[in-house]
């Protein structure tokens, strides 16, 4: 049983390799295969971007239907994968992590919760960049023409599904210049507002940082959806 004071996983994992992430994202997509899933977030801009996982990164993130989310708990624990609903990140029903451990090193998955009945042309995720709340305007709205019909995959001559778009995904998640290689947290930082993914660059001014919008990247993916929207009605 983990120590009460652990808040999430990441606080007991450290040297994950991308090797690690690899054999990760292996192993679970195996078991996703009778669930809806995607991959999503990093993962998703990895093997997008570069074929590949980022190096560096520090878990794999899966998107999974809320509705297979009983399905997902039973068939972990079915694969000898530990459910912690104690800890503190996971006590929120639309997110959910666990660990694996390989050679001592205890390797973290994230499973977002999607619904896709609320609206009519996204999908909605609770839990997303801000970690979990209850104001809707922080609930991401990620359109439904870039992610269905989902599509398989092969990586390391495994299946695992991926949006319809996922460039177009990698765009409306992390800006204009989503194939520049940038660090999280310390080159850039995403908030969600009204639904909407927002890409701040982290500049440094003397002795503190200060968040620049990027913000010709909102006007850009709207006219990218209102075009496909008018394709779709062709």
């Amino acid at each position: 049983m983990f120590n009460r004071k652990i808040k999430n996983l990441k606080q007991i994992s450290s040297n994950i390799t991308l090797e690690d992430n690899e054999k990760n994202l292996i192993f679970f997509s195996k078991i996703l295969q009778n669930i809806e899933y995607f991959i999503f977030f990093g993962t998703l801009l990895g093997i997008t971007r570069q074929k590949g996982l980022i190096d560096g990164d520090d878990d794999i993130d899966f998107y999974v239907n809320f509705k297979d989310r009983p399905k997902l708990i039973k068939d972990l624990k079915n694969n000898n994968i530990e459910v912690d609903l104690t800890l503190e990140v996971n006590k929120n029903d639309r997110f959910l992590q666990v660990k694996r451990n390989i050679d001592n090193k205890n390797l973290i998955v994230d499973f977002y919760f999607y619904e896709t009945d609320i609206e009519n042309d996204n999908i909605i995720e609770k839990w997303n960049f801000e970690g979990g709340t209850n104001n809707p305007s922080k609930h991401l709205r990620i359109p439904k023409i870039f992610i269905f019909p989902l599509k398989k995959i092969l990586f390391k001559n495994v299946e695992i599904a991926v949006p319809k778009e996922s460039e177009s995904i990698c765009e409306f998640l992390y800006g204009i210049n989503w194939k520049k290689k940038l660090k999280k947290d310390k080159e850039y930082k995403i908030k969600v507002i009204d639904g909407i993914p927002h890409f701040f660059f982290i500049k440094k001014f003397l002795f503190f940082k200060r968040l620049v919008l990027q913000a010709e990247h909102q006007n850009h993916m709207k006219n990218i959806i209102i075009e496909k929207l008018k394709k779709q009605l062709l």
